[in-house]
């Protein structure tokens, strides 16, 4: 299958450059708005000839459906750049199964990495807007650590948000957790302090807007202050361009990693990989819903790949999440 894509002014404009191009024959994958705004960019593409399957010295390579991956990515809304890459290195790919073939492509694209371990001597400072989740995350995390064996301690920033100290304080006595409260990023030196050396720390920050100066330099003090290592926990469904540049903003305070939440409550995830991209973030972990008994879930490119394709979802999470139905045409 050869790929090609095009931009023009309206959509009847571009439909006939690819008729002029690819001919009557040619398949379209996706059309979505330029990415300067202003016209519209079609991706199409044209079945490879009877001929294409003469070769001479090597291997073909073998063929997966394609069209099926360029469905998916087109309906969780990937950015057409992330697309036309990500579609790219998977038709170069020599694989008969399109989980594969699009994992190695997000294998090329994106950066793994694993979740810290309940036995790291770092505190982990969780960021992110209002209402991404980073409470119940943060118990998530401490859940792991006794899971483990390791005793956890949770200091809280998030103290003037209604209800919210009230929440965190519910999570760490089920968790048998140690709870100290940081109201300004000062105070924090004292506080890791105070948890030891034998618990595991999660910083608990309150709801940041990334477009405000004030919000993020106070961020920024907090992460210096405490020597925590700074997650982004940023929520599933978001539009792309705002993923990106929320993406960005925590980026530009030391934030180098990223926790995907509410998967539950969205059908598309092309914002998340557009915060990747745009914040040069690894990929730790999903969570599927706000229940402290349903953990965090590594991610790394076979699961992210089943996240996106049709059929596929329930396998990227474990069996405490098979019934999410997170695709729908």
């Amino acid at each position: 299958m050869r790929l090609k894509s095009y931009t023009a002014k309206t959509l009847p404009e571009a439909m006939r450059l690819v008729r002029d191009s690819l001919g009557a024959d040619a398949i379209i994958l996706s059309t979505q708005p330029a990415e300067d705004g202003a016209g519209v960019r079609v991706t199409a593409a044209l079945e490879d000839s009877p001929l294409d399957d003469l070769y001479l010295g090597s291997e073909p390579a073998s063929y997966f459906d394609l069209d099926t991956i360029a469905e998916a990515l087109s309906f969780h809304r990937v950015p057409a750049g992330l697309f036309d890459r990500l579609i790219g290195s998977a038709a170069s790919l020599s694989n008969e199964d399109s989980v594969m073939a699009l994992a190695g492509a997000m294998d090329s694209e994106f950066t793994f990495a694993t979740l810290p371990a309940p036995l790291s001597p770092r505190p982990i400072m969780l960021t992110g807007p209002p209402g991404a989740g980073k409470t119940a995350t943060t118990a998530k995390l401490c859940a792991r650590a006794r899971l483990a064996g390791r005793g956890c301690a949770i200091i809280t920033m998030d103290t003037a948000k209604s209800g919210g100290l009230a929440q965190v304080e519910t999570f760490a006595k089920a968790l048998d957790a140690t709870l100290l409260r940081a109201d300004r990023p000062e105070a924090l030196p004292d506080a890791v302090l105070a948890c030891g050396n034998d618990r595991f720390i999660v910083i608990d920050t309150a709801g940041a807007n990334p477009f405000l100066d004030d919000d993020m330099e106070r961020l920024k003090e907090a992460v210096s202050a405490s020597g925590a290592q700074p997650v982004l926990v940023l929520p599933a469904g978001g539009d792309a361009a705002e993923s990106a540049e929320t993406a960005a903003a925590f980026k530009a305070i030391g934030t180098t990693a990223m926790i995907a939440t509410r998967l539950d409550t969205a059908r598309r995830f092309g914002g998340l990989l557009s915060a990747a991209v745009a914040g040069r973030l690894d990929l730790l972990a999903v969570s599927g819903s706000p229940h402290i008994g349903d953990p965090l879930h590594p991610v790394n490119p076979v699961a992210l790949a089943r996240m996106f394709l049709p059929g596929e979802t329930a396998g990227a999470l474990n069996s405490q999440t098979q019934d999410l139905k997170l695709w729908s045409k």
